[in-house]
Formats: C-alpha cells, sequence, structure tokens
C-alpha cells in the first residue's frame, strides 16, 4: 500500500531536510510531517488523537485525515486491527467521538499551514523532534496517548536527553521572599548533584528557578504553552535568551500558537512527565503549580512541598498537599545533594515495602488502588513499595483481560 503524502517527494525534502541533518531520510520526513500535522490539528493532551496514532501509525492517521477521517473508514481500520473493543472502552461512543474530533482537526488542514509550520521553525532556527529521535526524553512517554506528537525546541537540545536525574520546581506567581530564598537553595543543591531543572518560564518561583540554575551554570528547560515565536511572559525575554545558553525552551505547540489558559494547565503535565522528582515550593489551594502536583501524582512521580506558613496563601496549596498525604514535605534541602535522596528512598521503602506486601498476601491478587486502600498508602507510596518489591524480584505483576494490572507475591514472604 502507497504511504499516504500531502506533499511531494520534492516538497518534503525541501521542507524537511535541514531538521534531519547530513542524511536526508524520506522515511524520517514521512514522521517528521505526520507528526506535524498532528501537532498543527490537535490541542494539547488530545488523547483521541494519540489513541489512532499508536493503533493505526501515524502514517495510517495521516491518510485517513487526506481522506476526510470518515467515520465509517476509521472504524472499519481499526476493526481490521482488532482495536474497536479497547477503544470503545476507552472512550465510550465512539462513532461521535470520531465525529467531534473530525469536526475540530480538519478545519486545521491544510497544505499551507503545514508548509508555514516547516518554514517558519527553520527561520526561527528550531529544532524538530518526534518520539522515535534519540533525543526524545522517556519521561513523556509515559502521558502515553496524552503525549505530544512533536517538541519544538529552542535552544540544546542534547540537553533532554539529561532529564532522567532532572527535578521539575513549579510555585506561585505572586511568591514570597521566602519561596525566592528556598528555591534559590533547592537550585544550590541540584548544582552540586548536577540534577538539571525543569520549570514552566512564568514570573515568579519559575523565573527564579531558571535564574538560580543559569548562575550555577546548571542545565535548565523552560516549557512554553504556545509555539516558540509566541513565548510568555514577554518580561522574561531576556532570561528565556540565557536559558537557551545553557538549556532548552520547549513547545509541543507550533510556531504563531497563543498561549491560552487551556494551553498552560495542559503544558503543567509535560513539567511533571519530564522529570521523575517534582517540587511546589509555594502554591494557592487552586493554581497550576496545583495541576502540575495532580499530573506528577497521576504519572506515579516523586512529589515534594514545601511548608509554609498557615497565614500565607501562598502555601495553602502545599500546606494542603502535605496534610492529605500526597506530597512529601520538603523538610532538608540537603536531601537533594549527591546520594542523599536516593539513601532517604531506601529507607522509606523498606516500611513502605513491608505494609504494601502485607496487603498483597492479605488481598491475594489486588490491583495498585485496592493495594493503596487495604494498606492505608498514598498513590505516590504505592508506586514507591512497589518499586522495592518488584527490583527485589519478590512481585509478580499480571494483566487481566480488561488492561488492569494485579500483583501477587512471588514468594511466599
Amino acid at each position: 500500500m502507497p504511504k499516504p503524502q500531502i506533499l511531494s517527494d520534492q516538497e518534503l525534502f525541501q521542507l524537511t531536510a535541514s531538521f534531519q541533518g547530513s542524511n536526508y531520510s524520506k522515511d524520517h520526513a514521512l514522521e517528521l510531517v505526520s507528526s506535524a500535522v498532528l501537532a498543527m490539528l490537535t490541542e494539547p493532551g488530545d488523547r483521541m488523537a494519540g489513541a489512532l496514532a499508536r493503533a493505526l501509525g501515524k502514517l495510517g492517521l495521516l491518510g485517513l485525515l487526506i481522506d476526510g477521517l470518515e467515520t465509517k473508514q476509521v472504524i472499519k481500520a481499526l476493526g481490521e486491527l482488532q482495536s474497536i473493543d479497547g477503544f470503545r472502552q476507552s472512550f465510550g461512543d465512539l462513532e461521535s467521538t470520531i465525529s467531534d474530533s473530525r469536526q475540530r482537526w480538519l478545519p486545521r488542514l491544510s497544505k499551507s499551514r503545514l508548509t508555514h509550520l516547516f518554514t517558519q521553525s527553520q527561520a526561527l532556527g528550531l529544532q524538530l523532534i518526534t518520539s522515535e529521535h534519540p533525543l526524545w526524553p522517556e519521561g513523556l512517554d509515559d502521558l502515553q496517548d496524552a503525549a505530544p506528537a512533536m517538541l519544538f525546541i529552542e535552544g540544546k537540545s542534547r540537553k533532554l536527553s539529561d532529564l532522567a536525574q532532572g527535578v521539575s520546581i513549579v510555585g506561585s506567581r505572586a511568591c514570597t521572599s521566602y519561596g525566592k530564598q528556598v528555591t534559590n537553595l533547592l537550585v544550590q543543591q541540584l548544582a552540586a548533584a548536577s540534577r538539571p531543572t525543569v520549570s514552566g518560564g512564568a514570573v515568579g518561583i519559575d523565573a527564579y528557578a531558571h535564574q538560580a540554575s543559569v548562575e550555577q551554570r546548571l542545565e535548565t528547560i523552560a516549557v512554553m504553552a504556545g509555539g516558540l515565536d509566541r513565548k510568555y511572559p514577554r518580561a522574561n525575554f531576556p532570561l528565556f535568551e540565557k536559558i537557551k545558553s545553557q538549556g532548552a525552551l520547549i513547545s509541543e505547540l507550533p510556531p504563531g500558537v497563543a498561549p491560552t489558559r487551556w494551553r498552560f494547565l495542559q503544558r503543567n503535565r509535560l513539567i511533571a512527565a519530564l522529570t521523575r522528582t517534582t517540587v511546589i515550593v509555594e502554591a494557592g489551594v487552586r493554581s497550576g503549580s496545583i495541576r502540575t502536583a495532580n499530573n506528577a501524582m497521576e504519572l506515579d512521580r516523586e512529589l515534594y512541598a514545601v511548608p509554609g506558613s498557615v497565614l500565607a496563601g501562598t502555601s495553602a496549596g502545599t500546606n494542603a498537599l502535605i496534610a492529605d498525604g500526597k506530597a512529601q514535605v520538603l523538610h532538608d534541602l540537603q536531601l537533594f545533594a549527591t546520594g542523599n535522596q536516593e539513601q532517604f528512598f531506601q529507607a522509606a521503602e523498606s516500611a513502605l515495602a513491608k505494609r504494601a506486601r502485607d496487603a498483597i498476601r492479605e488481598i491475594g491478587y489486588p490491583t495498585r488502588p485496592e493495594i493503596a486502600k487495604v494498606a492505608g498508602l498514598t498513590g505516590a507510596e504505592v508506586s514507591l513499595a512497589l518499586h522495592e518489591l518488584t527490583t527485589q524480584n519478590l512481585v509478580i505483576q499480571d494483566r487481566n483481560n480488561n488492561g488492569e494490572v494485579h500483583y501477587a507475591l512471588k514468594y511466599a514472604h
């Protein structure tokens, strides 16, 4: 079957060659184009687009889009792959969901817009990478169907491969001197351990995290909520230039796309996914930082919150995270010095693992939420416990017909 193309072979080469380095590949060109089409058509976190791309392949989905994304054709393609039942479980009324997606996506599909995406990215000096690229941050894969189709990068793209030990730092825009001081001291500890930082480039705690990283000559990544020609806020433009010198600005959105409230909220899932650890320095009860904390919990990331005064509204959110058992209290900044964090978790996990093991023994064949309920653990604590038990080869996991993961003790402990 011929591969679907929205561009001729000559146009493919002209538009994508500069993003491929010295060795041009048509397959790579098609990967870039099909990913760019999804980035152009969809809003961040569109699970239907991600699920269809996973099931049909990006090129398969591109072919259906070129043909008008007719609902019957999509259903037929999914049926041929025996994926239809899984889609119905995930999306309910599949026909209506596909029809709604068609109404959202197709008005944005045009050859001129796709051409502009590549020419504008080239004019801005951006790098474009997809999940097939060796520099793609592995943490984004944990977002599964909500993962970005493509990353647009300004700065040093190779820094994205160093984020496994990174720490995401977010907090209130209207931060206090206490929040600023904690952020600066935290980044100093991270710099001593050569652990890069990730944040959102906003005023307040985000900016202080990036600025402290620049001053410590520590790699830092700023995640934007719009196209990289629409960086926000303008007050931080000088800081963004500094970030590019030893890190990168990244976005999942093509040039020309404006940052909006929805895109800011969706951007937070990337901040949480990029690293294994998220720290909330200051945050109100309802804020983007709390959204980032929720994203981190959903991804089973290590989550810390900095305690603050009960009289300060900027600490109301962080104090609540700690009180509700959702985040671990960041009571000692030395925790992030080389080796200290690993020692902390080794000690913490041993106690948590015992409780999880007892719960598994009691229930017999539980899911993760069942373990948490019986053992009285948070989602993050269960993740730590199961990680230790799995590493020690003490538990096995099995996925049932509904896709649920169940756990059992491997040995009679």
